[in-house]
């Protein structure tokens, strides 16, 4: 299934506040049985664009960056700004917005722990420091 096009979330926009310039990303968590289901599982973005994931069922869902798979640019930069951990998302409706305002360019493939084997995905990102 497609990404929709940015911003994919004018609700967020105006509840945080964010400018028209920036790019709301979004990436629905769900799943069925024992699978964890990721939408899409692949994003392209721009450094300074948003990227949120949507819980849509009742499941826990857990985000982590593959720290081994990160340029150290790109880990570093996660760090700086607390996003390399992110809390788990504990309940439907429940959203965690990530920020890639300086981030360098490049890959930032994470996975998903939830019920049964972990889901995996990548945000490409464009523009900034390489």
């Amino acid at each position: 299934m497609p990404e929709p096009p940015p911003p994919s979330d004018p609700e967020l926009r105006a509840e945080l506040g964010i400018p028209d310039d920036v790019s709301i990303h979004r990436v629905d968590l769900s799943g069925r049985g024992d699978q964890t289901r990721l939408v899409p599982t692949e994003i392209h973005a721009a450094t300074g664009d948003l990227v949120q994931f949507v819980v849509l069922d009742q499941r826990v869902h857990l985000l982590r960056f593959d720290t081994a798979g990160l340029s150290p640019e790109a880990l570093a930069f996660l760090r700086s700004t607390e996003q390399d951990a992110p809390p788990p998302l504990l309940e439907q409706g429940v959203r965690l917005v990530l920020s890639f305002d300086g981030a360098p360019a490049g890959i930032y493939p994470f996975r998903v722990e939830g019920s049964g084997p972990p889901v995996r995905g990548r945000i490409v990102l464009s523009g900034g420091e390489p």
